[in-house]
Order: C-alpha cells, then structure tokens, then sequence
C-alpha cells in the first residue's frame, strides 16, 4: 500500500529505503540553506552601479540559480510524498494513524492532517508556493525561516519520535513545578533589578557633559570608580534583561554594575540564579528519572525484536 510506503518505515524494506530517500532530500536543503547563507555565495548582482546610481534591487546580494534548482526539486519531491499521504490516508484504519475512534473517511483525513508532524510537512512546503505566486508582500526573511520547519522532519524517525515523546511527557509532568518556579524567578527578578536601579540609576547630574546633556542625565561611576558615565540602568524594567543573563551565569558583560551596592547586588545575584536553576534542574531530572527506564526498554524492544 502506497500510503504505508510513505508513511511507516517499519512497514516494509522498501518503505524503509523511502525513509531514507526524504532524509537525504532534507539534509540536501539543509546544507544548501546554510551554504546560501555563506557571502561567498550570495554574491552582489553585477548589475549593480555605485552610488548616487545604487539602488536596493538591482544591489541586493542574490544566491546563485543553483540553489534555486535544488529548492524548487527538493520542494517538488516534498509536495508529492505530502499530496499522495493526504490524499491516500483515508484507504487506511484509523489505528494506523493513532485515532482513538473510528471516523468517516473526510474527518480521518482532516484529523491526519491536522497532526502536528503533518503540519510540519505543510509548513516545510508553504513557503516556497506563497512566495512563487507573489502574493507576499513583505520581507523573504520571514519565509526563510519557514523552511528551517522541515528540518522537523526527521523526527519521523521512530527513534527520535520515541526520543521526543519522552521530552514532551517529561516536560508536561513538570511543568507545574516550572511555572512555581519561573513565578518565584519573575519576583526574585524585580527584587533584585529594584536594587540594581537603586544602586546605579538613582545619581542625577546636570553638571556632567552639559553641552551633550543640558538637561542633565542619571550617572553612576566609572569602571575604576575615578569618573562618572551614563547609567545604562534607567529603569528598574531595563535592569530585567542584566538580571537574567547574571542569574542564569550566561554574562554577555554588555551591562555590569561599578558601584560597591551594584557589585553586591551582583553577587546576590549569582547565588539566587544557581539556586534557582538548580530547582528547575532537579524538579526535570526527578521526571526524567521516571520515564527514562520506560522509553530505554521501548526501544531495545523496537532494536531486538524476538
């Protein structure tokens, strides 16, 4: 049955062989998005005229005709295994599609292709039609983004989707524990940016630099604590994003305290993000340690069949 060709690797070898074929036409647009992203490859017309000519069309770099033939092939192989599921999915049982109940041939189709793995499929095709036929409007980053979905695709790997299933039961039986604990973060977070403002955004000064600032601006001191700067800390709302990358020991450095209060306030931090992570790590790993022996024995069930 074809529908079972495309859709059930474990069906039959040749189904299997299908499998593989559609994983080697994703890794192919995958390493060709990522190749046409190079600036080696995506070169500047040279049709393109310097200025005052210039202009954004004639000048905006373009990837090369190639990849637009292993788009639109990759796309064309996509569209058809998609098509032929959608279309043939009604000539099997609703057991085979995962369907609690039996249904008429119409609502069968309609709930498979309302699968989220599906509406991948979909989503991995869309993008090139609605951008071939003009109708969008808007920027094509959009939709290159779009394409990056098919590479979801591969979860159809009964290995991977048997992977993901635990992930996903996993992070459903903690998600109670996750939200107490990201309420619990959301206050830590205002306590601690209060204190951060207090500390660093509080100094008002119309004598610093007036020809730039004739109004005056908040200060605080410098690195080495000999001068005084703009604060970058202006609201309690602007410390939220230096509290997040301190507590979660991410530190981009592009925020930091210079005062001995911000410096403290700082440390306080740290501690309160490794407490908090390690709540959050210990409430994932006490759900994973229920599921994990039950999705191992699965698959050396599905790896050694008797």
């Amino acid at each position: 049955m074809i529908f079972m060709l495309l859709s059930d690797p474990s069906s039959c070898r040749a189904a299997k062989t299908v499998s593989w074929f559609v994983t080697f036409v994703i890794l192919v647009t995958t390493v060709s998005m990522l190749l046409e992203s190079l600036p080696d490859f995506n070169p500047t017309p040279a049709a393109c005229k310097p200025w005052p000519e210039i202009t954004l069309e004639s000048c905006r770099p373009r990837p090369g005709d190639a990849f637009d033939y292993i788009e639109a092939v990759c796309i064309g192989i996509f569209t058809i295994e998609y098509v032929l599921r959608i279309l043939l999915v009604h000539t099997v049982s609703y057991r085979d599609i995962g369907l609690p109940a039996k249904v008429g041939p119409v609502t069968l189709t309609l709930k498979y292709a309302m699968q989220w793995l599906n509406l991948v499929d979909f989503l991995a095709i869309a993008p090139y039609y609605v951008s071939l036929s003009g109708l969008y409007q808007g920027s094509t980053g959009a939709l290159r983004v779009l394409r990056l979905v098919r590479v979801f695709r591969l979860l159809k790997s009964p290995k991977l989707r048997d992977g993901v299933d635990m992930i996903i039961s996993i992070v459903g039986e903690s998600l109670p524990g996750i939200l107490s604990v990201f309420s619990l973060t959301s206050i830590v977070c205002i306590l601690f940016s209060s204190c951060l403002w207090i500390a660093e955004g509080t100094d008002y000064s119309v004598t610093y630099q007036p020809q730039l600032y004739p109004r005056g601006v908040y200060v605080r001191p410098t690195k080495h604590g000999y001068g005084e700067e703009p604060t970058p800390f202006t609201s309690i709302s602007h410390c939220f994003w230096w509290f997040f990358v301190t507590a979660t020991t991410v530190g981009y450095g592009d925020e930091f305290p210079t005062t001995a209060l911000g410096r403290l306030t700082a440390v306080g931090t740290f501690y309160a993000g490794i407490v908090l992570v390690a709540i959050k790590l210990t409430i994932v790993g006490r759900a994973l340690k229920q599921s994990f022996p039950q999705w191992n024995g699965q698959v050396s069930s599905v790896s050694n069949p008797r």
